[in-house]
């Protein structure tokens, strides 16, 4: 399959907007079965350039529940079982396991705007980091500018090579990541408010 060539954009405001509207519609569909849904990525980091691509994380009880693949596809969303584990943050804690670092992906509706759906396990390493990282960079204007920079440079380094892209952008998310979590103690930082959730009818 012949894939797209890597595009990395000035932010876009409407971006916040998108967000939040595709978060509220992945907690419908998953209803009860999610504890909270987000915007996360760099499209949701204000001033931030990034792909043109929408990252909704919904976090679940259990990625074993029978409920979770039926209620996305129902919804309209495909499920990609070949994109089940994020690459482990290599100074994670030696105690942490697979369960860190599984989810289910899926993604937007045929013909619908791009989106990555990450469903992972409220908990896990890898859900804390996708929103630890998100409000770090929101917070942080040196490092959001140094990471806009590289970004762009680097999308124009390796426009027709996502594996080149994604593998040296890898250590630049691992020094960022390690920035955050000295920032996240600094400031006691613990997630707030989810984008969206399920709101039962009642």
């Amino acid at each position: 399959m012949k894939k797209d060539p890597i595009e990395v954009a000035a932010y876009d405001p409407q971006w916040a907007e998108e967000g939040l509207q595709y978060a509220e519609a992945v907690a419908a569909a998953l209803g009860p079965l999610a504890l909270r849904v987000d915007h996360v990525g760099s499209t949701a980091v204000p001033g931030l350039a990034a792909k043109n691509v929408i990252d909704i994380q919904a976090l679940v009880l259990r990625l074993e529940d029978d409920g979770i693949i039926p209620a996305m596809i129902s919804a309209g969303y495909r499920f990609r079982d070949a994109n089940t584990y994020d690459p482990p943050h290599p100074e994670s804690p030696p105690a942490l396991g697979d369960d860190d670092w599984r989810k289910l992906y899926f993604r937007e509706a045929k013909g619908g705007r791009r989106l990555h759906i990450h469903v992972r396990r409220n908990g896990a390493a890898a859900a804390r980091n996708a929103l630890l990282l998100r409000d770090f960079l929101r917070d942080d204007a040196p490092m959001r500018r140094d990471y806009s920079d590289f970004k762009m440079a680097l999308a124009a380094k390796t426009r027709k090579d996502r594996d080149a892209y994604q593998t040296i952008k890898r250590p630049f998310i691992a020094i960022s990541l390690r920035a955050a979590e000295s920032w996240a103690e600094l400031t006691r930082w613990v997630p707030g408010a989810p984008d969206a959730y399920w709101r039962s009818a009642e």
